[in-house]
């Protein structure tokens, strides 16, 4: 070995300890090239995950996206327990509700609409044995309350109709309670019965701003069986007796019961929907209890909303044929009430059905699904969607 290449073997020996050295004190072994990857926590998360190999070129903005969120889903039906007629509206971030309950009058909250029962928080507003007026109490019978703010007056108003006194089905009457002030979920006392000496169920109120006027339609007890009453309202708490028969069981799908051919003559569960300008009266037909409960409607053609128009007869038409009935498994869907999306993008409706054909009053439970408009604003109600299907919950909810 000559002396030249001693040299370089020595040389080559000594850098080799000394990077054997300095990776022995703990400092990483780096390329001129590459980095190793080093590890990171991920965020939320006690995993670690490998960084990519870069260059010593600088780094650019972050290329990471987030991933889009899903929408929230849920299936029918949305209470765990009958809850007939049920009725929801939505208002400043929050979903109220309201159901048949017999013995009380109960508010429900949530910020979803498909949990606004099952978990949601409550409030009993009054109960059988509570003072209404005259020395009189709540009975039982407490049905169909609905709530609905009054300009008027800045208050909100829940409707509904039960016994005075006890059970007796001849001493119902439609009555009302006020807010203490502007909140839905505030304190509420008894106003009034809003026809004193009228046996009727299932009051709705619509609030006219063009008019003025306060119009409420309900389910009188007539000749004719079950009609639907169209009046004005002197206030919020007692009707006018500027009123009109507005509709009763004349066709055949309006006249069922257990069978197809008991003659049951009903017309109940009025609601306003309203669409652009276009109005509408939906309404439910034949027996509660029967598989061939379903939605009617009327459709207001009258020049304007006065009370002169409004109550003219010959202003409504009448479909004649139901819009909404059995199918897909759900059996007597009725007594509907319609509420907007918190976007304002979508129209929803909540309806009571039942599993079975001959289940019967105390199996109704509630479903919720979306409604659409046609060119018209005419609404297409579709069919009932059946049990387990997947929909979307309602457009604009966190």
């Amino acid at each position: 070995m000559n002396k030249t290449v001693s040299i370089i073997i020595a040389v080559t020996v000594l850098c080799a300890s000394a990077l054997s050295l300095v990776s022995c004190a703990g400092s990483p072994v780096i390329s001129d090239i590459t980095a190793a990857p080093t590890e990171k926590k991920t965020e939320n998360s006690d995993q670690t995950s490998a960084e990519p190999a870069v260059t010593d070129a600088p780094q650019t903005a972050n290329l990471e996206t987030e991933e889009p969120k899903m929408k929230r889903t849920f299936v029918n039906p949305r209470s765990n327990e009958s809850a007939p007629d049920p009725f929801i509206i939505y208002n400043d971030g929050y979903y109220y509700c309201l159901r048949t309950e017999v013995t009380r009058v109960r508010l429900y909250r949530h910020k979803n609409a498909e949990d606004v029962i099952l978990k949601g928080e409550y409030k009993d507003l009054i109960n059988t044995g509570d003072p209404i007026c005259d020395g009189k109490t709540l009975g039982w019978n407490c049905w169909a309350p609905e709530i609905h703010f009054m300009p008027t007056t800045g208050r909100w108003y829940v409707y509904f109709v039960a016994s005075t006194d006890g059970f007796e089905f001849g001493a119902m009457r439609m009555m009302c309670l006020e807010s203490a002030g502007d909140d839905p979920f505030g304190d509420y006392s008894f106003k009034a019965l809003t026809d004193p000496d009228l046996l009727a169920i299932d009051q709705t109120v619509w609030y006219d701003e063009k008019s003025g006027e306060i119009y409420t339609v309900f389910s009188e007890y007539t000749d004719k069986g079950q009609s639907l009453t169209l009046a004005v309202m002197d206030n919020p708490w007692h009707i006018s007796d500027k009123r009109i028969m507005l509709s009763y069981a004349r066709y055949a799908w309006e006249k069922r019961g257990m069978t197809e051919v008991n003659d049951s003559r009903i017309n109940e569960g009025p609601e306003f929907l309203i669409r652009n300008g276009k109005i509408y009266l939906i309404y439910s037909a034949s027996g509660c209890w029967s598989q061939y409960y379903c939605l009617g409607m009327l459709t207001y053609k009258g020049p304007d909303t006065s009370k002169e128009e409004f109550l003219k007869l010959e202003n409504w038409e009448k479909s004649r044929e139901p819009v909404f009935s059995k199918a897909n498994k759900v059996y007597g869907p009725g007594h509907c009430s319609f509420f907007e999306s918190p976007d304002g993008t979508e129209t929803w409706m909540a309806y009571h059905g039942m599993a079975t054909p001959d289940a019967g009053v105390d199996a109704r439970f509630m479903y919720l699904q979306k409604i659409s408009f046609d060119e018209n604003d005419v609404p297409v109600f579709g069919k009932p969607v059946g049990r387990g299907a997947v929909l979307e919950a309602p457009s604009g909810e966190e």
